[in-house]
């Protein structure tokens, strides 16, 4: 539980400091909306175990490996669940976004993410795989498609946007935020 806090802190707090040095005015739901979606970020980078600054300079060399076969034996279930946990990202992108309502926009985004993960994970003893990739696309585009069912039924469909690609910006800055504030070691420290 305390892994997942403090990455929590270290996705959310950049994020929040990002936001308030933008002076951005926006309505309460796009505030509220926008805070889900870093709280998304945070999860996903979470169950993803993405490697940090502090591994890089512990290991000093890529530690994890490459898989670059499509579709290789490995089972179904990390494909569904790699498809499931990029969901999100594909319905919270145009729920708040209004430029991100396209199909198009959230696959790109959804593949953008999925490969700084895989990126990162090579330096956390994590196998990058190009499964991953694919079934993370899926999964945003699996969102996107639920978010066209929701919209239906939902009378407000304006946004207020005043950062262009505000989403990336605030998926950027958490990775880095667990890539620069992130140690595992600390945590860990404390906990014994």
């Amino acid at each position: 539980m305390a892994f997942l806090v403090y990455i929590m802190i270290c996705v959310i707090l950049p994020n929040l400091i990002w936001q308030v040095n933008c002076k951005n005015r926006t309505s309460l739901s796009h505030a509220v909306w926008t805070f889900v979606f870093m709280i998304y970020i945070a999860l996903a980078l979470y169950v993803a175990e993405i490697g940090s600054f502090w591994d890089m300079i512990s290991y000093k060399k890529l530690m994890g490996s490459i898989n670059t076969e499509p579709f290789a034996p490995g089972g179904f279930k990390p494909d569904v669940l790699n498809i499931i946990m990029f969901m999100p990202l594909g319905f919270l992108l145009p729920l708040n976004w209004s430029s991100f309502r396209s199909l198009r926009k959230v696959a790109i985004t959804g593949l953008g993410f999925s490969a700084l993960i895989e990126f990162f994970q090579l330096f956390n003893y994590r196998i990058t795989d190009v499964d991953d990739l694919i079934m993370n696309t899926i999964g945003a585009c699996v969102g996107y498609f639920i978010w066209t069912v929701f919209r239906r039924f939902v009378k407000n469909k304006r946004t207020i946007e005043r950062i262009k690609a505000e989403p990336v910006k605030l998926i950027m800055i958490g990775i880095l935020g667990v890539c620069f504030f992130y140690n595992w070691r600390f945590v860990d420290a404390m906990s014994l």
